[in-house]
């Protein structure tokens, strides 16, 4: 059954409460960054991180003009993040739509981004403990990291399986491990309950990212919203194409690679090798690994719809195709 369905109405209007409060909390009366922002809000989106919030926030006693303050908030710092890192990508769709900067330029999209982020921390000051304030601060100081790291490592041959792990769970999944542990604590959940939480968004941050890395190499753009291929053409190596370049493909590999310049015909040789290489079923086989772990994670929580719809959605992210 899709996750989807497992929706009570109450989670389905607090996501609807959810998206509300973000136009609210980003209206402003500069007219040139109001077009980009409602873009950016309208752009649809999985929302899985505010969902995170609401439904982890359901295992302690839950408060729900608070909790939808900070869902809200954590959704706009996942904007905020993907706006710079378009940016640092030069990624001219996003969600099958141009991005900020491919639309209206950098400086915009760093302005855009900048607001973001200023929004975030004024709704989170009025909200959250200085304890949580630090927590968040600590977290997109990891993103930055993260994406440092990646950018360091563009077109490097030599990245190591541990290294794309350290990097994803610092773009990725301490995001999603936020989620989860600000709406449990906000909602007084216990230590064990708040602890099984935050682990359980760590894992499933891992399994999502490693599987839409997947994605660039098997999905379609129609499907993804991006270009097929967008990430190893901007030398951002990912898990399958590490693996493959650890076999005897990666001589061919590198002679498509260590191109200036790429066109349709090395996309596919590329993601043909990947997939002879099995880089595409070694990843996949890691991704699984993390969700038998988030599984774990689960199995420590009550027993309760709001537990049922999360494993629902990591079974829905394993076998995700865009």
């Amino acid at each position: 059954m899709p996750a989807f369905e497992l929706y009570t109405d109450d989670i389905k209007q607090d996501m609807d409460s959810v998206d509300n409060y973000i136009k609210r909390a980003l209206k402003t009366h500069q007219r040139l960054l109001s077009d980009v922002i409602n873009q950016l809000a309208g752009s649809g989106g999985k929302r899985l991180r505010p969902l995170m919030v609401i439904l982890s926030s359901r295992f302690g006693g839950y408060k729900r003009d608070e909790i939808i303050h900070l869902a809200a908030a954590i959704e706009i710092l996942h904007m905020a993040t993907l706006v710079h890192d378009d940016i640092i990508d030069d990624a001219p769709i996003r969600r099958g739509e141009p991005t900020v900067q491919s639309r209206w330029g950098k400086d915009v999209a760093v302005f855009t981004g900048d607001f973001l982020f200023s929004t975030v921390f004024s709704l989170l000051s009025k909200e959250v403990s200085f304890d949580d304030l630090y927590e968040v601060s600590r977290v997109v100081k990891q993103i930055c990291e993260g994406e440092v790291d990646q950018y360091q490592h563009r077109y490097n041959t030599a990245v190591s399986v541990r290294s794309y792990l350290r990097r994803i769970r610092h773009k990725t999944a301490d995001l999603f491990a936020l989620s989860c542990v600000i709406g449990a604590k906000r909602a007084g959940c216990s230590k064990p309950i708040y602890n099984a939480l935050e682990n359980f968004g760590m894992d499933f941050g891992m399994v999502f990212q490693i599987i839409d890395d997947i994605l660039d190499f098997e999905g379609q753009q129609e499907e993804l919203g991006k270009p097929a291929g967008a990430d190893f053409e901007e030398g951002v190596y990912t898990l399958p194409l590490i693996y493959a370049l650890d076999t005897k493909y990666r001589l061919p590999l590198l002679d498509v690679l260590n191109k200036d310049r790429y066109d349709a015909s090395d996309v596919e040789a590329v993601k043909a090798m990947v997939k002879a290489a099995g880089g595409i079923e070694k990843a996949r086989s890691i991704a699984n690994n993390f969700a038998a772990k988030a599984v774990e994670d689960i199995k420590l929580l009550p027993d309760n719809e709001h537990k049922r719809i999360m494993l629902a959605i990591l079974n829905e992210s394993v076998e995700r195709r865009y």
